[in-house]
């Protein structure tokens, strides 16, 4: 992952956490709390590889 998309995802969970305190409902603020969080993990661990399903057959 490169420098630049670490920035952006480290932008996009300030702006979650941003969107969490401004809420009016609890729900969305739930919401956006949860977003931040992945923004945050994909920040500093990168985007993990997905596991290919087997072919059978």
């Amino acid at each position: 992952m490169s420098d630049h998309d670490r920035i952006y995802f480290a932008r996009r969970a300030a702006e979650e956490q941003k969107l969490a305190t401004e809420a009016g409902d609890p729900q969305a603020a739930e919401a956006h709390r949860k977003m931040q969080r992945a923004y945050l993990e994909r920040a500093s661990v990168g985007e993990r590889p997905h596991a290919e399903h087997d072919v059978i057959g």
